[in-house]
C-alpha cells in the first residue's frame, strides 16, 4: 500500500490536458507543454495553461464583444462607422466560440483518442452527430473557411478562425453589400 501512495505522490496533472505524468519533468509527455514557469518565455506559459484559456482569456474576450457596443451606445464616442464596433464585437465573439470549440478538440487530442488537430476535428464531430445532426452540421459551417492543420493549441486556432471569419464579415458589409 505504500508503494501505491508513493507512486501516486510522484506523479502530478499537467497543467494544459489533465494528464498524469511525472512530478519532476519539465514538459508533458503527451501535449508537450511546459509545467515550469522559468523554462519558457511567460506568453508561452500562459497559453499552454488551461486554467488561463478557460476561465481568463475567453470569457474576457466574451465581456468586452458584448461590451464595446454597450460602451459606443453608452457614450457619445464617435466612430467613423458603426460597423466596425458591429466588427470588433463579432471579433470576441467568435474568439471565444473558437477557443471554447478548440478545446473539446484538443481534449480528443490529449486523451489519445486522435493523434493531431485534423483528427480531433472528426472525433468531435462524431460526437455531434451522435447528439444531434444539426448540431454536427453548425459544426462543419463554423469550420468551413479554416485549415485543419495541426495546431499547436488553441489559441492561435482561436485567432486565425475568428480572424477568416471577421473579414469575411468585412468583405460583406464593406464591399459586397454597398455594390447592391
Amino acid at each position: 500500500m505504500s508503494q501505491e501512495t508513493e507512486e501516486v505522490k510522484k506523479q502530478v496533472s499537467c497543467r494544459n490536458c489533465g494528464s498524469l505524468i511525472p512530478a519532476d519533468s519539465d514538459k508533458c509527455v503527451f501535449c508537450g507543454s511546459y509545467q515550469v514557469a522559468g523554462r519558457v518565455p511567460v506568453i508561452k506559459f500562459f497559453s499552454e495553461s488551461r486554467f488561463f484559456r478557460r476561465v481568463i482569456l475567453y470569457p474576457v474576450s466574451l465581456l468586452s464583444a458584448i461590451g464595446i457596443p454597450i460602451f459606443y451606445f453608452s457614450t457619445s464616442m464617435i466612430f467613423p462607422d458603426k460597423t466596425w464596433v458591429f466588427v470588433f464585437s463579432f471579433f470576441g465573439f467568435l474568439f471565444c466560440l473558437f477557443g471554447y470549440i478548440s478545446e473539446w478538440i484538443f481534449m480528443h487530442k490529449a486523451r489519445g483518442e486522435a493523434k493531431d488537430f485534423r483528427q480531433g476535428f472528426f472525433e468531435w464531430q462524431k460526437k455531434l452527430f451522435d447528439r444531434s445532426p444539426s448540431l454536427s452540421y453548425a459544426g462543419m459551417f463554423l469550420f468551413v473557411c479554416v485549415p485543419l492543420i495541426d495546431w499547436v493549441n488553441p489559441i492561435p486556432f482561436s485567432l486565425t478562425s475568428s480572424a477568416i471569419w471577421t473579414i469575411l464579415l468585412i468583405f460583406l458589409i464593406k464591399i459586397l453589400f454597398p455594390l447592391f
